[in-house]
């Protein structure tokens, strides 16, 4: 065991950068990481203080039907689903995909416990989303039913193994798409194939509970069937919290041990194999010449960053997400339309609220697609040769900015010409729900590239670490996220303001700051990129 913890705490502390800020002694890296630690406590502050709100709202439907328990058992189904969708995108990465495989191996250490550590790094980084989930959920649980002592034990100790199984779940699945998918030539983008068709068809599976429209806006007995029956486990967990019964809380935490002990002896004995299979490269059998091609300095940066971005499938997996869910919801909006979905969730002026507010909802999925925000960190040990070249450095940022673009703005128009379509929106609300994505579009590709030169992760030893966990991803996300809140919250404060010029006005203001970032790279690009 004491293996098994070292390797784990050796594993966090560099994924999380936490042995550099803790013993750098350059003033500048310590002002850096300081600023850094109040950022991620804003932001955790601002998702903890929203997902206290939206579970209290939900608490007062479910106190009328006489269900509290729903509460737990949504957001406990909640965490388990979004664990598995994050975790079968990143899983090989973590665990097989990893650049220091050879010195870990080499270790005076069991594979067992070198896998054990690395599923137990899976394990940490979604324990904290589900204590910003259900520390909330359970704390207005709570208040409304005051319940006895042994819910707040019981709720504890069963924090601590929620997220266990859909890791597991999720990393057999990620690896067998890997596996499956490095037997072909074009192994990358059928991973990236395999893996987005996993989790379409896991939505839509999640939508598609034999339910009608009826059992669904009862939100009783129907609503509480529909979720064990996407999620069985959570029926089991909501008898142990909710109901105190000790044969459940102990099934509940045996199931989530055991299936962790099985998984990582079952996996030991595999795990160089199955290591050798997925690093395994196919080559063409033949090989052609062709007349090379001359481009512009700035055109070859770009081609170079997009064979870059579809190089790799947690990069485009990661980033792409937002894109494929913009595209999935604007399908689905052909067959459910906006009417009868506010009939089923019990909000007559649904549709009125989604023509005025799609624009935003839209940018919430730009805004989740920046693929600039570690597209600088995953230069990683190869940034010097981007330094000394003899092109421009602010060419060199821009070609980052011009992939982000690539990949939003098609799905935007697409997605635009859907939403127009179905939602029947005026001439004023379908120019914004085009032209204020497509300033979302530009702000994110733009934030994200200069929150990752001011903080870099060259020295990571997966990609997952700079894509999904380094410092620039999270702040670009909490400052996007934050782009958003504002004018949401100056639809709640200016009700009596046609919320069109409400959103006129906040493009205009985000116009301009994107045109100030612009200059801003411009002019200060050279500097900021020769100092990485």
């Amino acid at each position: 065991m004491i293996n098994i913890w070292r390797l784990t705490k050796l594993q966090l502390m560099s994924t999380f950068g936490l042995n550099k800020a803790l013993h750098t002694k350059d003033p500048a890296e310590r002002r850096k990481a300081l600023l850094l630690s109040i950022t991620i406590m804003a932001g955790v502050l601002m998702i903890g203080a929203f997902s206290f709100s939206y579970s209290f709202m939900m608490a007062m439907a479910f106190e009328e039907l006489g269900r509290m328990d729903l509460l737990l058992a949504i957001m406990m189904a909640v965490t388990s689903i979004v664990g598995f969708f994050t975790t079968v995108y990143k899983a090989s990465g973590v665990l097989f995909s990893y650049k220091d495989y050879d010195m870990i191996m080499s270790l005076p250490v069991k594979t067992s416990h070198v896998v054990a550590s690395r599923v137990l790094q899976l394990y940490v980084m979604n324990l904290f989303f589900t204590l910003l989930v259900m520390l909330p959920a359970g704390a207005v649980y709570a208040i409304q039913v005051n319940p006895g002592v042994l819910f707040y034990l019981f709720f504890l100790i069963t924090l601590l193994f929620i997220t266990l199984l859909p890791i597991i779940a999720a990393t057999i699945i990620g690896a067998l798409i890997s596996w499956v998918s490095s037997r072909f030539r074009a192994s990358k983008m059928i991973s990236v194939v395999f893996t987005f068709a996993v989790l379409i068809l896991f939505m839509l599976g999640s939508f598609n509970l034999d339910g009608d429209q009826q059992e669904l806006a009862d939100m009783g007995a129907g609503l509480g069937d529909a979720i064990f029956k996407l999620y069985p486990l959570a029926s089991v967990y909501v008898d142990a919290v909710c109901s105190y019964q000790v044969s459940s809380l102990i099934f509940f935490i045996a199931l989530s041990v055991l299936a962790f002990v099985l998984f990582s002896a079952v996996l030991a004995t595999r795990y160089k194999a199955i290591h050798t299979g997925l690093m395994t490269s196919r080559s063409g059998s033949k090989y052609t010449m062709k007349p090379l091609q001359a481009n512009s300095a700035f055109k070859a940066l770009y081609l170079k960053e997009l064979r870059r971005y579809f190089s790799s499938a947690n990069y485009v997996l990661n980033t792409g997400i937002g894109m494929v869910l913009l595209l999935v919801m604007s399908v689905s909006l052909l067959f459910v339309s906006s009417e009868k979905l506010g009939v089923v969730l019990d909000i007559p002026q649904l549709s009125e609220y989604l023509s005025t507010l799609s624009p935003l909802v839209v940018s919430l999925f730009v805004v989740l697609s920046c693929t600039t925000a570690s597209s600088i960190s995953l230069e990683g040990n190869h940034l010097w040769i981007l330094q000394s070249s003899p092109v421009s450095k602010p060419a060199i940022i821009l070609s980052k900015v011009a992939v982000n673009l690539t990949i939003t703005l098609p799905v935007i128009a697409v997605s635009w010409v859907l939403l127009i379509y179905t939602l029947r929106t005026g001439w004023m609300e379908s120019i914004l729900m085009l032209v204020i994505p497509v300033i979302y579009a530009c702000y994110s590709a733009m934030l994200g590239v200069i929150v990752n030169l001011k903080l870099p992760k060259l020295d990571w030893t997966s990609e997952v670490t700079a894509i999904k966990q380094s410092a620039a991803v999270l702040v670009s996300m909490i400052l996007g996220f934050i782009s958003l809140v504002v004018p949401a919250a100056l639809f709640m404060l200016l009700r009596s303001v046609n919320g069109n010029l409400i959103l006129l006005g906040y493009g205009v203001i985000m116009a301009a700051v994107c045109a100030g970032m612009y200059r801003y790279i411009r002019i200060s690009g050279e500097r900021l990129f020769l100092r990485l």
